[in-house]
């Protein structure tokens, strides 16, 4: 089962990435411009930020200003990864003496949601791509669950982090930061979602966006991008 949803994964992404490429959004053909705003981008489960660059490259194109997290894998401790980009976060302010947009991929969104609690007058707003709420197993769907499991718990045998590292029963005190009030969220999520239940991606207090799609191709979905260049616009409804 997993090979398979894996495999299908694979062709989809190659199959999303092309029609990007084609598509005039990719080359910032009808997108509105932006004005040098700093975007910090974040990787999600198991991806770095070598996932991400043809978004930075496209956001660099429309007139926006993208930084990489600084995360190779992201693995191990939300709580600890939280603080690394949290430094990389004021970073950024202080260089461009603006508060930051940032844009999270599944994982990366929750820790985008953690910042924005922890760091309010650091971060304008936070855009989520197929990231749940909260941080729980019960998120991932039933199919891969296991091997996600599997792969934090290799993990953890390198290191000193709790058993329930990851999830709402850690000690480390990451999912109560998931409870701050956020300055600006959108989750764009799709149903079709293969690794996260999309119910768990919907924010009855947030903006949430619906697109076709599987989860891995959001980073290259063309129907993601132009929802993008519509709300760094402030422009969401268009």
């Amino acid at each position: 089962m997993l090979i398979r949803i894996t495999t299908s994964a694979w062709f989809e992404f190659l199959g999303q990435l092309s029609g990007l490429m084609r598509d005039p959004v990719c080359y910032g053909i009808g997108v509105p411009r932006g004005d040098g705003e700093p975007i910090l981008l974040i990787p999600g489960f198991t991806a770095g930020d070598w996932s991400l660059t043809a978004l930075a490259a496209w956001l660099r194109r429309i007139g926006y200003r993208p930084y990489m997290s600084g995360i190779d894998l992201n693995v191990g401790c939300p709580r600890r990864t939280m603080e690394v980009v949290g430094w990389r976060l004021e970073q950024i302010t202080k260089e461009t003496g603006r508060p930051v947009t940032i844009v999270g991929h599944s994982l990366g969104g929750v820790l985008g949601r953690a910042l924005s609690a922890t760091y309010p007058d650091q971060v304008k707003r936070v855009i989520a791509l197929g990231s749940p709420l909260r941080i729980h197993w019960d998120a991932v769907r039933d199919e891969v669950r296991p091997a996600m499991r599997a792969m934090q718990a290799f993990w953890q045998n390198f290191s000193d982090a709790e058993e329930a590292c990851g999830t709402n029963d850690c000690g480390c005190g990451f999912a109560e930061s998931l409870d701050g009030v956020l300055p600006d969220f959108t989750s764009i999520f799709t149903r079709a979602d293969e690794v996260v239940d999309w119910r768990e991606c919907v924010d009855e207090d947030g903006r949430n966006v619906e697109v076709s799609g599987l989860h891995c191709s959001l980073i290259v979905n063309r129907h993601v991008y132009r929802h993008l260049g519509s709300i760094l616009a402030d422009n969401p409804g268009h």
